[in-house]
């Protein structure tokens, strides 16, 4: 039988392996690491890692035997010959499919709900049962929480007015700063509603801390009760640190949620629950609603409330990121070699002097980072002891800030800047500031459609496609129009970068004023990995670059 397990320790064990460390994006996606995160397949006589392919380059650096590792969901590339010799299968349902040639799969307890879902009906499953965890219930004073996040947002307002005092490009974006404005309640109230929900539960980090307003203890989940409006905490119990007024005690997350919720129908986060509490649930009497993109567009369409934060990021993200690429630059210059791990220190001590110069009187810390050297791979990936020195063609510097308050994300950035080291590449970076400012930002404004905004970019790019192919920064053997419109040109945020609202095909959310997000053209052909991004806010009276200093 094909066995599939999640546990990260067995992963490292296996394959000396830290996911969060190693794979970009599992650090990315805070509200869905367990989706993308890799997973060990074995049988009697064979073990694999399954990853996504998007991955790839990252798996390879960390050392893991290309024949030892399964790809699946095939990565968008403009440039097929760095995936010619690497099948992907089209999902991981395909993938699990081919492996199990007819057998039943085994499912680990801790395999997430949505690969289940997936699962179901392609494959016969066996899956393991969690051990129940008993719980105690608190229920959250909602006006407390609402004040909580009023007090943290005067001082990102004042910080931020401070900090764009005097950048003429942002003359009047500190008019759109606000304390008073907060829809987190009535907009849960609503998603509910339109569901029909009778429960909803939040078990991942970036909606369990938007609805409570403090750090998540280990276990812990929020259960909102359609019928009453009521915040409750489930927490293991013994856990310290949660507030609230406490209501009970339970066997188990699944006991409390039949015992407190006043009906069957309950959302759940699916790239984020495990079977395991997805069957606890299901034992219980739940009829569970996959929710997850559903709460991402819930923090993406209330990220204005948080502007003033969301400012800080974006200004954070600009310093560091070009301050490192300048200090790598000038060391090129000189003849001094180095590492991508120097270049990521510089990186991150810069991260520290913007908040220590700029008197920042909350927490700014690293979100994820993309930082490599085209030399070694054009897949996007975190930085490894690789050498920087007079052979780079390119460098790739793509990477957020998130602000933390008392352990709560309020918001995080996503911009990117390279350091190009041909005349081809540098020709081709030049131009990608234009397409992303003009072609991309200079589309957005309200009343806009999310899929629209990526067809408008094509049509940028289009007259400039025969000028990449003569520099050799573009081939011929693709057709580029529909590789690309397989992947975004830009997305929300939402506390972290936004699945739920993309620029690209199949996405209809219509952009308003207060909407924000990042606009993007990574471009990775032959020598070069190259990211252009900026952040953007579309205001009341015009939509600004926020990442531009």
């Amino acid at each position: 039988m094909l066995s599939l397990i999640a546990d990260a320790s067995q992963v490292e064990a296996a394959y000396g392996l830290k996911a969060r460390k190693s794979f970009l994006f599992s650090a990315i996606r805070l509200d869905s690491y367990p989706f993308v995160a890799p997973l060990i397949a074995q049988t009697d006589k064979q073990r694999y890692l399954l990853v996504r392919q998007q991955e790839q380059g990252n798996a390879l650096s960390a050392g893991v035997p290309k024949e030892e590792i399964r790809f699946y969901a095939p990565w968008v590339t403009i440039d097929p010959r760095i995936v010619a010799d690497t099948p992907a299968s089209a999902s991981l349902a395909s993938l699990v499919q081919e492996l199990a040639d007819g057998a039943a799969v085994n499912l680990a307890a801790d395999i997430v709900y949505s690969h289940y879902l997936a699962l179901s009906g392609s494959v016969e499953l066996v899956v393991a049962d969690q051990d129940p965890t008993p719980v105690a219930a608190y229920e959250l004073d909602l006006k407390e929480v609402l004040a909580r996040f009023a007090a943290w947002r005067e001082t990102g307002v004042s910080t931020a007015r401070r900090l764009i005092e005097n950048v003429e490009h942002l003359s009047g974006l500190a008019e759109e700063f606000t304390t008073g404005e907060d829809s987190r309640f009535s907009a849960l109230k609503t998603l509910v509603g339109d569901r029909s929900l009778d429960a909803l539960l939040l078990a991942a980090p970036p909606n369990f801390t938007e609805a409570t307003g403090f750090a998540q203890p280990d276990g812990a989940v929020g259960l909102w009760l359609a019928g009453s409006d009521k915040l409750i905490v489930l927490a293991p119990e013994g856990t310290s640190g949660v507030s609230g007024a406490a209501v009970g005690q339970f066997p188990s997350i699944g006991a409390a949620v039949r015992a407190l919720a006043g009906g069957a129908r309950t959302g759940v986060e699916e790239e984020w629950i495990s079977v395991g509490l997805a069957r606890e649930l299901e034992r219980e009497g739940a009829e569970l609603v996959p929710l997850s993109a559903a709460l991402g567009h819930w923090r993406d369409i209330r990220d204005h409330e948080d502007l003033a934060f969301q400012v800080v990021a974006a200004r954070a993200s600009v310093f560091a990121i070009e301050e490192a690429l300048a200090w790598a630059e000038e060391g090129l210059d000189a003849g001094r070699s180095f590492t991508e791990l120097d270049i990521n220190a510089v990186y991150v001590k810069k991260v520290a002097e913007f908040r220590t110069v700029n008197e920042i009187p909350f927490g700014i810390e690293p979100y994820f980072t993309n930082l490599h050297s085209s030399n070694r791979m054009l897949f996007p990936g975190p930085p490894v002891d690789y050498p920087i020195n007079d052979e780079t063609t390119c460098i790739q510097l793509d990477a957020g800030v998130r602000i933390v308050c008392d352990g709560v994300n309020v918001a995080t950035s996503d911009m990117a800047r390279s350091l190009p080291r041909t005349a081809a590449a540098k020709e081709a970076y030049e131009f990608f500031f234009d397409v992303v400012r003009e072609g991309i930002i200079g589309q957005l404004k309200p009343g806009v459609v999310c899929e629209d905004v990526h067809e408008g970019t094509l049509r940028y790019l289009a007259p400039h496609l025969d000028r990449m192919v003569r520099i050799g920064m573009l081939g011929t053997d693709v057709d580029f129009n529909t590789e690309y419109r397989k992947r975004n040109v830009g997305h929300l945020m939402g506390k972290q970068e936004s699945f739920a609202n993309e620029l690209r095909p199949g996405y209809k959310h219509v952009l308003e004023v207060g909407s924000y997000g990042a606009a993007e053209i990574p471009w990775r052909y032959e020598n070069a990995a190259i990211g252009t991004e900026d952040l953007w806010y579309i205001g009341r009276d015009r939509t600004y670059i926020v990442s531009k200093r």
